[in-house]
């Protein structure tokens, strides 16, 4: 259901790379083809295409007669054009995050309906934002919050304070909630013991 529904700019279409070629542009004004290419994702020869679909647009205008002397002005149309890009890119965003709370308040329902009352979650990033929104929703408590990163410990995440993981028996959840999505498994095996405390872990 979730992936269904990711639209367009998720994916590498003609808009999104539009959008960053745009913005690569009016962030730098003198940058090779090759660069450009690896900033929206394609290869040289179709970052030249893209530029040279803007200069027709009258959203670029170019300078220099070589690839190295070769300057890039974005136009007034241009700029309008990416505020408009990146209006739709915004809206698309709130969009998705619109969506993913939903689904994460349905699974924390379903938590809730089998036992887990009382949660620590694990990662304090962005992830872990969408969870403490989505959780008022629901009857469940944040009753601690931890994670790996030194240089987080003791910052304010919602209204706890981030503790190292050696804290979580303290603060007696029903579960450790995984809000981190590069380094699951290795924080299922880091929390692996908590199972024969009675704290399940889970992902959502």
């Amino acid at each position: 259901m979730l992936a269904k529904t990711v639209e367009s700019f998720y994916r590498p279409t003609p808009a999104r790379r539009e959008l960053l070629a745009l913005w690569s542009l009016v962030e730098t004004e003198q940058i090779s083809q090759q660069e450009l290419g690896r900033q929206i994702g394609v290869s040289s020869a179709m970052a030249h295409n893209y530029v040279q679909a803007l200069v027709d647009h009258g959203y670029v205008m170019t300078s220099g007669e070589t690839n190295r002397s070769m300057r890039y002005l974005v136009t007034a149309t241009g700029r309008v054009r990416l505020a408009t890009l990146m209006r739709e890119y915004a809206s698309e965003i709130a969009r998705m995050y619109s969506i993913a709370k939903t689904e994460v308040e349905r699974r924390l329902h379903q938590l809730w309906k089998e036992g887990i009352k009382a949660v620590v979650v694990f990662g304090a990033a962005e992830t872990g934002e969408l969870i403490y929104s989505a959780v008022k929703s629901t009857p469940m408590r944040i009753v601690g919050w931890v994670d790996n990163d030194v240089a987080k410990h003791q910052q304010r995440f919602g209204d706890l304070t981030v503790c190292p993981p050696d804290t979580i028996e303290s603060c007696r959840p029903d579960a450790v909630l995984i809000a981190s999505s590069g380094q699951t498994d290795d924080i299922h095996r880091q929390l692996r013991h908590l199972s024969k405390k009675g704290i399940a872990v889970v992902t959502l």
